[in-house]
């Protein structure tokens, strides 16, 4: 009888040593559980049902259910992955509100960072990431949550070595356009795309709204009912004046030296028809901080073609110290992108020299010629990929990469367009 309880306490001894040398490491050898710190109760973020037996969660009266994306990968320094790029996952998600995304995911030395991009912009500061596997909820806009309407793209951004296990979309569910259940509102009639922007203006100046929302590929038809301001003074009086095809719309508008909102009406004119340019035209030392555009989705018109928001090739060229190469003089580029408008160019590269610098610049043509040049990478020897931001809502026709100090054997470009 001793003997049987002693190799019982030796199993039970030996269970406990590999379980804990189970948590100890990072990646999927490492423990699947919450955070430590989160463990004494539910995440009240997580909203997914506790019965296996109804894993949408209809049976319990749950508002909520989940899609979930298998990942499974390393990443290496700074990534990109793109939440919605797998078919089948956006398949179920077009249309749906999504409330926040839970990432289950390590990192190998526990002090990676991570952060969600809504189209193209980030509600938060970037998130830590410890080296014990845990999931990590992120907020998503909740005025830009629709996937194939409100929202465009959905990236998670990493910086250090990390492993994703699985991404989690949490839904809000209704009961379909046009039936909702006792007690749950409509739909509302309206969509709003915003952008949030950082952009100082002296004396006078002004936004070109057709290329920061890319209205002509996309909203052909649509009706526009507002277009709403986030501005500040930082010296004495400015206003703002919203131009509709190079005409006033309305008065002036006063801006403060706090932060403050402004709506021009536009009754439900349409992209394309009644609206041909769309302008936002300012007076004053002022910081623009966000632009919204409110659109009726019961008034669209033939919306138009999707068009594709990746370019991708495969070119294998050399570039040596240059001032600057057109992107069109290295890729094969269909004429219908010409006008569109660059989010950022990623290169697939291999540098050879110590201190090599990359920079993505604008050529403007004309009797007003400019060049207006990004933020400028700084390259280390080997094969590396760089992300440049594009600049000035620039169009793909106008963008050239810029080589100083160096010499770079480019692989691929990747062109992203709003």
């Amino acid at each position: 009888m001793n003997l049987k309880k002693l190799m019982l306490s030796s199993l039970l001894v030996l269970a406990t040593t590999l379980q804990a040398a189970d948590n100890i490491g990072w990646g999927p050898g490492s423990n699947p559980g919450r955070d430590p710190g989160r463990d004494q109760g539910r995440d009240p973020w997580d909203t997914r049902p506790t019965d296996p037996r109804d894993p949408w969660g209809n049976d319990s009266g749950s508002s909520v259910r989940d899609v979930e994306l298998q990942v499974r990968q390393y990443f290496q320094a700074q990534s990109r992955l793109d939440l919605i790029q797998d078919y089948y996952i956006r398949s179920q998600l077009q249309g749906k509100q999504i409330r926040a995304i839970t990432i289950t995911a390590s990192t190998e030395a526990g002090n990676g960072e991570m952060r969600l991009l809504s189209n193209g912009q980030s509600l938060d500061q970037p998130q830590r990431v410890a080296r014990q596997m845990a999931d990590y909820t992120l907020r998503v806009d909740p005025f830009a949550n629709t996937l194939g309407q409100s929202l465009r793209n959905l990236e998670l951004e990493m910086r250090g070595r990390f492993y994703v296990e699985k991404v989690v979309f949490n839904l809000l569910q209704n009961n379909g356009p046009g039936y909702p259940g006792p007690g749950t509102p409509s739909q509302p009639q309206v969509e709003v795309v915003r952008q949030q922007l950082n952009e100082q203006i002296q004396t006078e100046g002004g936004l070109q709204l057709f290329r920061m929302f890319n209205l002509a590929a996309e909203r052909q038809g649509q009706a526009l009912r507002r277009v709403t301001v986030l501005a500040r003074s930082q010296r004495g009086s400015a206003q703002a004046q919203l131009l509709v095809n190079d005409q006033n719309s309305g008065i002036a508008q006063s801006i403060g030296m706090s932060s403050t909102r402004l709506s021009f009406e536009l009754s439900g004119q349409r992209i394309g028809r009644e609206i041909q340019g769309l302008r936002l035209y300012f007076r004053g030392n002022i910081v623009v901080e966000e632009v919204s555009l409110e659109f009726d989705r019961g008034g669209v018109i033939n919306p138009g073609p999707v068009l594709e928001r990746r370019i991708e090739q495969v070119i294998n060229q050399r570039l040596y110290d240059t001032s600057g190469v057109n992107l069109t003089a290295l890729m094969r580029i269909d004429q219908r992108h010409l006008d569109r408008v660059v989010d950022s160019v990623e290169v697939v590269l291999r540098n050879s020299d110590y201190g090599a610098r990359l920079k993505l610049c604008q050529q403007v043509s004309g009797p007003y010629a400019t060049v207006n040049c990004g933020n400028i990478s700084t390259l280390y020897p080997g094969a590396q990929t760089v992300r440049l931001s594009s600049v000035n809502f620039a169009k793909l026709s106008e963008l050239s990469l810029s080589v100083r100090m160096g010499m770079i054997d480019i692989e691929r470009i990747i062109i992203n367009l709003r």
